[in-house]
């Protein structure tokens, strides 16, 4: 099996690089490779607000919705997951493109060659790290050379990143094992937490929604590939907490077994009456995490909030998949390994200042991050 996908990726770029090779033609569209909506919206906000029609989006199928409210205003968009457009549209775009941002890792960038004149920007979808990706994740180190060349050659094309800070331009430069060109603009969503109108209407939205006035703990477990039951009882939580705490779990956008099983639980709140995580993270006063990038927002959410990283599966996960080997020494909370320990954290710890923290993962961050983004690309069709 593992030789048919090696080959079927081989004949994959091969194509890429055909479709490549034979478009010559420049253009002056700003292309924008989308596929996590939650960071990405906004920026494509900003980004048409500037440049309207000339932004082209090229999107997954997770960015599908969001890309489709663009083509109502008048953009072109694209489908890369298929293959046909991909060769047809896509690359040709890619190829042309004097500005590229993109959200995420693009796998078919490893198969195209591009002008010394071409920047690609990653943006990335967190403005920090906990658990390691790129080459430095465990799971990456077991592939064979073809595949680790292969992202390689993706990691090569991006010529730029927008980071938070020195601290995530460090992780880009060790995860990718690339020299890092750093945008000092901040990760683009924390804007919203500098912005008083914003945080006052999210309060009042959730106020009004919830209609509560027990302090709210937010359960936000990462990712896991492999689904395993989390070792938490929700209705002995609820009942231990009683009326001081309200608990919210939120399940990752992509875990939808998780997502199903917590339909089950009538204890707790999944149900977030269509607000987003950002919205909802100004009115949480515990948030309760793993190795999500979830903290490295709320720290600047709720500067006087509590963070706790209940860790369960820590020894496993670290073999797995790997963690930033200093995570325990930055972790602005106390790592937990059982309900017993959670549940006493919540109810019991003080809660510790998460300025030290704000200045090591959001050193450049100021609420300007969208505004010196767009003027940079500006600046790049200017010159």
């Amino acid at each position: 099996m593992r030789v048919i996908t090696s080959l079927s990726k081989d004949i994959y770029l091969k194509l890429v690089k055909k479709s490549a090779d034979k478009t010559k033609l420049p253009h002056q569209k700003i292309v924008y490779l989308l596929s996590f909506p939650s960071t990405s919206s906004y920026v494509l906000k900003k980004l048409y607000e500037k440049f309207g029609n000339k932004l082209l989006i090229c999107y997954t199928k997770d960015g599908l919705e969001l890309a489709q409210q663009y083509k109502n205003k008048g953009c072109t968009i694209y489908n890369i997951d298929h293959f046909p457009t991909l060769l047809k549209d896509v690359v040709p775009i890619i190829v042309g493109s004097k500005v590229i941002l993109c959200d995420n890792y693009y796998a078919f960038l490893a198969g195209v060659r591009l002008s010394s004149e071409t920047v690609v920007v990653q943006l990335w979808h967190a403005n920090g790290a906990i658990k390691s990706f790129g080459l430095s994740a465990n799971y990456t180190k077991n592939v064979s050379s073809k595949d680790q060349k292969r992202y390689l050659d993706v990691y090569q094309k991006f010529t730029h990143y927008v980071v938070s800070s020195e601290k995530m331009s460090e992780v880009f430069a060790n995860n990718y094992q690339q020299p890092i060109v750093s945008l000092p603009f901040g990760y683009l969503p924390t804007d919203y937490y500098f912005d008083d109108t914003w945080l006052a209407t999210s309060k009042k939205k959730f106020d009004t929604q919830f209609l509560t006035k027990k302090k709210i703990a937010l359960y936000v477990p990462t990712y896991r590939e492999k689904y395993a039951k989390i070792p938490l009882d929700f209705s002995k939580i609820s009942n231990t907490l009683g009326s001081e705490w309200l608990l919210f779990v939120k399940a990752h956008p992509h875990d939808k077994q998780l997502e199903n099983e917590l339909r089950k639980e009538k204890t707790i709140i999944t149900d977030f009456k269509g607000m987003s995580l950002q919205e909802l993270l100004p009115s949480v006063d515990c948030l309760i995490t793993d190795y999500s990038s979830v903290p490295f927002e709320y720290s600047l959410a709720n500067p006087n909030g509590k963070i706790i990283f209940f860790c369960y599966d820590l020894l496993e996960y670290q073999n797995s998949v790997g963690l930033e080997k200093d995570f325990t020494t930055w972790a602005p909370g106390r790592i937990v390994k059982n309900e017993k320990e959670l549940l006493q954290e919540i109810q019991h710890s003080n809660y510790r200042k998460l300025d030290t923290f704000n200045q090591l993962w959001n050193e450049y961050v100021n609420g300007k991050a969208a505004n010196q983004l767009v003027e940079w690309v500006n600046n790049k069709y200017e010159n």
